[in-house]
């Protein structure tokens, strides 16, 4: 059975599934074509560029060396270990600084390609890969074949572009046992370095095509199906059947908290049985408005007033001033000036039936 329950990958990926498959899995998208392609051509770009430093080199260090010729020596480890030093030091200066471009390309070209992932994870084995079946099946694979496919096109261009070069210039060749050594050289790096160029041509039109396929193939690698879509969104957002227990928990106790401030309330405004509000007053700061502790409507205004009346909580009826509280002030919050007179009326009534005289 297909992963996804059954269910085909028709959905594209998710940023979390492209995210997993690079991190997790070190799957990113590049194509080797592209690296050799790159490779080639920067690698004879800086033989073009370096090819009259390289030369000289190699003539002073020659010249060198023919120098020596009829010096004196003793064969000893010192002087083996110093001639090897210098044999190296000399090779080093000649062909160095185009190893060292040979070496960085192919690392830059890669890194990016991959945005800078480094990851072991993909050179881990995997023994479904010794399965000679599926082995078998990759051989046979679209992908292999088309491989097959964009190998053979790459040779077949450079054969047609190697032989309509040679042939082109098959004169100038035959002349060259009678030309000088640095003409003949130079005639030869010419030829060489157009011939290359137009090679890399073929690698760069090769390395779109191959980038274009490992594309289509990468994007439906990371297919997925409608079930794993949603089992994605349930383990990010959560199971909407524990996320709405969760939320009723914490209704549960922002209720509970808010019924616990009923009964340090001073009046409870109710109408009559369908909505109260519980507010709370400080008389010793009558900078401060009212503040609203508790509200509720229908079982919890019932309930709200039966705290209420097991608190000695002052009570009136007031049915649009309770539904207007209910409606525009969260609790928590103070009352809106535009209610200041209703509400200073209910609590002067509220101070005079219990006997308080406010500042006192």
């Amino acid at each position: 059975m297909p992963p996804g329950g059954g269910q085909e990958k028709t959905e594209k990926a998710t940023p979390k599934k492209r995210k997993d498959a690079r991190e997790k899995e070190g799957n990113v998208l590049q194509s080797k074509e592209i690296t050799t392609g790159f490779s080639i051509l920067f690698v004879f770009f800086a033989l073009y560029v370096l090819g009259k430093y390289m030369y000289r080199q190699l003539i002073v260090t020659t010249a060198d060396w023919l120098n020596r010729i009829g010096d004196e020596f003793t064969v000893s480890g010192e002087f083996l270990t110093n001639t090897g030093i210098t044999i190296a030091a000399n090779i080093a200066m000649i062909i160095l600084p185009l190893c060292l471009i040979a070496g960085a390309v192919p690392v830059l070209v890669v890194l990016v390609q991959t945005k800078g992932l480094f990851t072991m994870k993909p050179l881990k084995p995997k023994f479904s890969k010794m399965n000679p079946i599926n082995g078998f099946k990759r051989l046979f694979s679209f992908q292999s074949t088309f491989k097959v496919i964009v190998g053979l096109i790459e040779l077949s261009a450079i054969g047609a572009i190697v032989f309509t070069r040679v042939r082109s210039s098959m004169m100038t060749y035959q002349r060259l046992p009678d030309m000088e050594i640095i003409q003949a050289v130079s005639f030869i790096a010419r030829e060489a370095f157009f011939t290359v160029m137009m090679i890399v041509m073929v690698f760069f039109f090769v390395s779109v095509l191959d980038y274009i396929f490992q594309w289509w193939q990468y994007e439906k690698k990371l297919k997925m199906s409608k079930q794993e879509v949603k089992d994605e969104y349930k383990q990010i957002e959560g199971d909407p059947l524990i996320k709405s227990k969760i939320k009723q928990k914490q209704r549960e106790v922002a209720q509970q908290r808010m019924m616990d401030g009923v009964g340090g309330s001073d009046v409870v405004v109710r109408n009559p049985t369908h909505y109260a509000v519980a507010l709370a007053y400080d008389k010793e700061n009558t900078a401060v408005a009212p503040k609203v502790v508790a509200k509720g409507k229908d079982a919890l205004a019932m309930k709200i007033i039966g705290l209420a009346e097991k608190h000695e909580v002052y009570i009136t009826e007031n049915r649009p001033l309770a539904r207007e509280l209910y409606d525009t002030v969260e609790v928590g919050r103070e009352i809106p000036p535009s209610l200041y007179n209703a509400i200073a009326i209910i609590l002067t009534d509220m101070y005079q039936s219990k006997g308080i005289t406010v500042g006192s």
